[in-house]
């Protein structure tokens, strides 16, 4: 019996997934998390082979998650249900130690294959962008795009996905105008897009992994 944890913070979802496993005898629910801190004390008491888990949780995120399990956990497999369709967001979750990667829309038949496929010790990545990544059984995934912020850069990101304008982000931070334009291009720079819509798009679809 491969005992399940599912991670996600959406009920409607949750109930989804509850549905489908049980469907299946050789699945057994063992618990729902609604966000890292709790799977990590669920996994202080109860036996876990995968958990499903999602990546935007409150508290402590899945991306994050990943990482902390993986370091004490490093048996328990982890499958990744996303909305985050890019490759960037596939390769650093791999890199932070997830087993496999699913879209949240994935069907039926493609679930059971990823949770059979990590159960085997195979790595699993969504049919739509496989072809994108090479996936190997031996090796975890690279991350090409290593891109730290600064802790002000964070800062600022953070007010520009909330649409602050220049002057208004200088306001509340105590900066100079020009300060916050040259962060801004700084931001800019080390992500390698070129406006403020592609910008707020980014931060938006990568907060789990900028630190936002």
């Amino acid at each position: 019996m491969t005992k399940i944890l599912i991670a996600d913070d959406h009920n409607m979802f949750i109930n989804g997934l509850k549905l489908l496993l049980s469907s299946v005898n050789k699945y057994e629910i063992i618990g729902v998390a609604n966000n890292g801190l709790e799977v990590l004390a669920i996994l202080e008491k109860q036996e876990v082979n995968v958990i499903l888990m999602d990546v935007n949780m409150p508290v402590l995120n899945g991306y994050h998650a990943t990482k902390e399990i993986k370091k004490v956990y490093p048996k328990i497999k982890i499958i990744i249900l996303s909305m985050l369709v890019d490759e960037l967001s596939v390769k650093k979750l791999m890199e932070a130690g997830a087993d496999g990667y699913l879209f949240k829309n994935t069907d039926e038949e493609e679930l059971f294959e990823s949770l059979n496929a990590v159960c085997n010790g195979e790595f699993y990545i969504a049919k739509e962008i496989r072809d994108k990544i090479c996936l190997s059984k031996h090796k975890k995934l690279g991350v090409e795009e290593n891109v730290k912020l600064s802790s002000r850069e964070i800062d600022i990101s953070k007010l520009i996905i909330e649409g602050l304008t220049n002057t208004e982000i200088a306001d509340k931070l105590f900066l100079s105008y020009r300060t916050v334009e040259t962060h801004r291009k700084n931001i800019l720079a080390k992500l390698n897009i070129k406006n403020t819509a592609a910008l707020v798009k980014y931060l938006i679809d990568n907060k789990p992994f900028l630190g936002l």
